[in-house]
């Protein structure tokens, strides 16, 4: 097999014919519990969707987007198994911070940010280097699901009191927005609250379904399942996210059966929300990298 060579890698924007390459990419990924096939039609549509081809084969992906309050959001970082390690990753955070940068140039109030998995250690030494500094965090664990479904109460007249133990951030899935007024109609937009005769919940509707409470721990944490189950279906995985604040709690769940997921079994704040210090983002880190690169504002 030839030698890879990094500078014969194309940054550009996904188009879609990419779709088969971008499935088989997530295979490889999770042990192919990804949820980049759930989302890639809808990025596939979108803005700011990019991809690194080498050979004419796509073997990367990031996406950008944006939230509420100016939030440049970049997500799914994806590197083919077969090409990982080569500097690919880097490459891709390289150009694509490239871009955003005259994406700012546009829109001065712009923040960059994104969360990722506190184990991710690659993701996270590059954009450290870069100048993104931990913001906030969460607690995310998971569970064998159960077999019983209850449908639960929706919930659509709200407003910043679903903020009450979040306030900076509140998960939808693996996406924070700010806990702010103006982030409202986002989230009704792209989440479901719904309430259990002891709790209140949101389940965001992008990417990969995960579970935030909102109110206080249930003192029957059992009874609470079939109500999250609907958002899953019937005996699959369920997946729970919390406050900084609940982590007290924590052996409460642990007692009905709920894990963090990694294989140590940690009890750690695994899901951290990153944003670039000052605005400034420190291209010049990597130097030139002499890929070819395609795309326009």
């Amino acid at each position: 097999m030839p030698m890879f060579k990094l500078e014969d890698c194309l940054v550009r924007l996904a188009r879609l014919q990419d779709r088969e390459d971008l499935l088989a990419i997530s295979r490889g990924i999770w042990e192919g519990t990804d949820y980049l096939p759930q989302v890639v039609d809808r990025w596939l549509a979108e803005d700011w969707f990019f991809v690194c081809e080498y050979q004419g084969r796509v073997i990367a992906c990031l996406k950008l987007s944006l939230l509420p309050d100016n939030v440049l959001w970049f997500e799914g970082l994806r590197v083919h198994r077969r090409w990982q390690g080569r500097g690919i990753a880097k490459l891709m955070n390289t150009e694509i911070f490239r871009f955003a940068a005259e994406l700012k140039q546009e829109n001065p109030a712009l923040a960059y940010e994104f969360c990722t998995y506190y184990k991710n250690y690659e993701s996270l030494a590059i954009t450290r280097k870069l100048g993104f500094v931990p913001q906030d965090g969460f607690y995310n664990l998971e569970r064998r699901g159960v077999q019983r479904i209850v449908q639960p109460e929706l919930v659509v007249d709200y407003g910043v009191e679903i903020f009450a133990h979040y306030p900076k951030y509140i998960a939808l899935n693996w996406h924070a927005v700010h806990s702010k007024a103006e982030a409202l109609p986002f989230i009704k937009k792209h989440a479901v609250l719904f309430r259990s005769p002891q709790a209140l919940y949101l389940s965001g509707l992008v990417g990969e379904p995960c579970i935030t409470l909102l109110s206080a721990m249930p003192a029957d944490i059992e009874a609470e399942l079939p109500y999250l189950q609907a958002f899953f279906g019937s005996r699959r995985k369920l997946s729970l996210t919390l406050p900084t604040e609940f982590a007290a709690q924590i052996p409460r769940l642990q007692q009905s059966k709920f894990y963090f997921w990694d294989d140590e079994g940690e009890v750690a704040m695994n899901m951290l929300v990153f944003a670039l210090v000052n605005g400034i983002l420190k291209c010049t880190t990597f130097g030139s990298l002499n890929c070819t690169t395609i795309f326009n504002l």
